[in-house]
């Protein structure tokens, strides 16, 4: 069975072969109709074979092992290949509308109308199925540069179709004005798809938190909770591509000694591999004691014991997160 970085690669190979294939399509589309938009929404598949041999490169790069230059793995290429991607997805919207503006008024000369716009067709009808498969397994591998391409060739199938619609209603009506209208609406869409995928690696590259990740284990431990846990805090967790690094503390009994701390932190550090969907997980867990303002929170049976067991501690992705802050409820709760 192959890793996930191999079959990332696989799949991107599968897609950047089947761009080429398309941009010929188009481009036997134009010299059979001599159709300007066909032409254009051509040289806009060129942004497609270029971003696909980006992208292949990328996750080959990110494939590598980590190294002493690089701890956290080469993950992050992913990042910066899916900004250049969000990047022509927008300049591709803008070339679009800057077209579709110029076409305004000016009916470009056309031949076999009918064998064109099934070509394109087809074209439209590809683009959506690799690129739906495409997002599609790059959720399912945690790939950022799968999911934007996916994204990418959906938004070009969307121009294929506005300007299938345009030829469609120019053929039979002879309004060529409908067919820019309508590749500026669908370009001032791609424009916003972009936006939508360099904001995403954005945020990546500056390490924002992946709230529905950290929620998820969060939910995971607090199903599992040991009682010798007695609290979970300072929990980061960052994603490097294939690589994803997870640091906390972790509250132990006082008297535990480095045999018995040991046993708890592998048992957590197994169950945070289980639930993570990155190959290569890097847990950095630091054990501290408990004190005594925490045994009001507690339930272990415990002989050390100074306070009274009055309220378990409910574990919440804030708390977790957050810095090891016990507060008292009061104190006519609390044993002296």
């Amino acid at each position: 069975m192959s890793n996930p970085s191999s079959t990332k690669i696989k799949i991107q190979k599968y897609i950047f072969v089947g761009g080429i294939i398309l941009f010929v399509v188009k481009v036997l589309a134009f010299y059979l109709t001599n159709s300007v938009g066909i032409l254009s929404d051509a040289l806009e598949s060129t942004v497609n074979i270029i971003t696909g041999f980006i992208t292949l490169k990328a996750l080959q790069f990110a494939a590598k092992p980590r190294d002493e230059d690089h701890p956290y793995g080469h993950g992050k290429v992913e990042l910066i290949t899916a900004s250049i991607e969000g990047i022509l997805i927008g300049v591709a919207g803008i070339m679009i509308i800057t077209e579709a503006i110029s076409r305004l008024g000016q009916p470009p000369r056309v031949i076999k109308m009918d064998i064109g716009i099934i070509l394109m067709l087809f074209t439209a009808v590809a683009n959506y199925a690799m690129g739906n498969y495409s997002e599609k397994m790059g959720k399912k591998y945690q790939s950022i540069s799968l999911i934007s391409g996916g994204k990418h060739l959906m938004s070009d199938t969307y121009t294929t179709l506005a300007l299938i619609g345009g030829l469609l209603i120019f053929y039979f009506t002879g309004y060529q004005w409908v067919d820019s209208f309508l590749a500026i609406f669908f370009g001032i869409f791609i424009l916003y798809l972009g936006f939508n995928v360099l904001k995403s690696t954005i945020n990546g590259l500056m390490d924002e938190a992946d709230s529905e990740a950290i929620n998820a284990l969060v939910a995971k431990l607090s199903n599992l909770r040991n009682p010798l846990w007695i609290n979970i805090h300072k929990l980061t967790y960052l994603k490097f591509g294939h690589v994803s690094h997870v640091d906390f503390h972790l509250t132990l009994p006082w008297y535990f000694n480095i045999k018995d701390s040991s046993e708890q932190i592998t048992n957590l550090k197994n169950i945070i591999r289980t639930e993570l969907p990155e190959e290569d997980v890097d847990i950095s867990i630091q054990s501290e004691p408990c004190t005594p303002n925490m045994c009001h929170q507690c339930k272990l049976d415990c002989m050390e014991r100074k306070h009274r067991f009055t309220q378990a501690r409910e574990w919440t992705t804030e708390q977790i997160v957050g810095k090891n802050i016990y507060s008292l409820t009061s104190q006519s709760n609390i044993d002296a």
